[in-house]
């Protein structure tokens, strides 16, 4: 070997060890129980996560379980966290994120993401969630934080549009709209209602998905005039048959905390205060019938696009450790009113297992701004077609045309 042969090499090996080291490693997820692997290998994280929340007393233990949880793994991680009031949390964050700075990881409502996404103050999240973590999510809630093509955000907890049964009056769920129908109609005794069924936009549109068409695309224009949609509001137009129909009232709410209701449609947020005014043992959420679905929503955590380095790649391994079964689970434990959006989580309260089993066949709920322009006309649709007697197929197509119209100014004439 001549020293030009030597020389040379030790030039090669020289340039590959400096590639080696130049490359960047992908950020190791969490695993369940909340380590990072890479090649096998635990990965130790560092860095500081700065949170922003506006948790309630009874929301904030769930959060801190999880963090202490996070910190027995991770040690060398530090949290700095800030509670500030709702009202204040929107503006705060986007005047700090617009100036660079901000905290990495926020907890706030699902609606302001988009917002948040078009002024470059969140962070896409599409190419850093695998395929395999986002199917761990329930799909009503991860579509609902997917917008013009981007993941703006993670889903921290569920809420959203159940239907609730007393089963003291009617012992058995109903499979279908039309076995709820005659399940109310037989319940109907005296004073007591088979049903009282609300049928408002916000807590009926689910519906009209269950029948196989869609209120809008996912760009935000009407979708609803259809003959699907003539169907949801023949559909909505017959809860007058199972008992007494609402719209935005609560009379339904009182009449099953009375007792005299046999079902209802309402949120989860009412959970607790109905199972104590009947008892926990005779409420009952019921998996959703054939033909019947609720919206899902989500309070959600988002990336702040500021976030950079080690506290970037430790905010990150904390969000997908929030996600984690057993982290969902814990947090469910230390938050009576928490119902976990991962996949596969048993929780020990009867109700929210409930719960998030009929959410397993809810719709997300529309966070993007064209959804401001439906309220107004689809409300005035479904009360002309249920009070006044109107054709549901012209009801519609004067929604659409209002809606369009709407939406024109909401995109600044484009």
């Amino acid at each position: 070997m001549t020293k030009k042969f030597w020389t040379l090499l030790s030039i090669l090996l020289i340039a590959v060890l400096a590639l080696a080291a130049c490359t960047p490693a992908a950020t190791p997820a969490p695993t369940a129980g909340g380590e990072s692997q890479a090649g096998g290998e635990t990965t130790q994280l560092s860095g500081t996560i700065s949170i922003w929340h506006s948790l309630k007393e009874g929301e904030i233990e769930g959060m801190n379980a999880a963090v202490s949880a996070f910190q027995e793994k991770y040690p060398d991680v530090t949290f700095d966290i800030l509670f500030v009031p709702d009202d204040d949390l929107r503006g705060k964050y986007e005047t700090a994120a617009a100036t660079g700075g901000g905290p990495t990881m926020t907890v706030a409502h699902a609606d302001w993401g988009p917002a948040w996404y078009d002024a470059s103050l969140v962070t896409d999240l599409s190419g850093m969630a695998s395929s395999d973590f986002q199917a761990s999510i329930n799909q009503a809630a991860l579509d609902s934080v997917k917008y013009k093509n981007a993941i703006v955000g993670l889903p921290l907890g569920l809420k959203g549009v159940v239907l609730y049964r007393n089963a003291s009056i009617i012992s058995d769920a109903p499979t279908s709209f039309d076995d709820l129908v005659a399940k109310a109609k037989a319940a109907t005794q005296g004073d007591v209602v088979g049903a009282s069924l609300e049928r408002g936009f916000f807590f009926s549109a689910g519906d009209l998905h269950a029948l196989g068409g869609k209120v809008m695309t996912p760009e935000g224009d009407p979708a609803f005039n259809t003959p699907e949609g003539v169907a949801w509001l023949n559909e909505t137009n017959r809860f007058s048959e199972a008992g007494p129909a609402e719209y935005n009232t609560d009379n339904d709410v009182n009449l099953f905390k009375a007792g005299k209701a046999g079902m209802i449609i309402d949120g989860t947020w009412n959970l607790n205060d109905l199972a104590a005014a009947i008892g926990a043992d005779n409420l009952k959420v019921d998996p959703w019938p054939t033909n019947m679905s609720g919206y899902v929503q989500n309070d959600n955590i988002y990336l702040n696009a500021n976030a950079t380095g080690d506290n970037k790649d430790a905010t990150w391994a904390f969000m997908q450790f929030l996600e984690a079964p057993e982290t969902q689970a814990s947090i469910a434990e230390n938050n009576t009113g928490f119902i976990p959006a991962a996949n596969g989580v048993t929780v020990s309260d009867r109700l929210r297992q409930e719960a998030i089993t009929a959410f397993a066949d809810g719709v997300a709920f529309p966070v993007i701004p064209e959804m401001n322009a439906y309220w107004g006309p689809m409300e005035t649709a479904q009360k002309s077609v249920y009070d006044e007697g109107a054709d549901p197929a012209a009801a519609l197509a004067t929604a659409e045309e209002s809606i369009n119209a709407a939406i024109v100014e909401i995109r600044g004439g484009q």
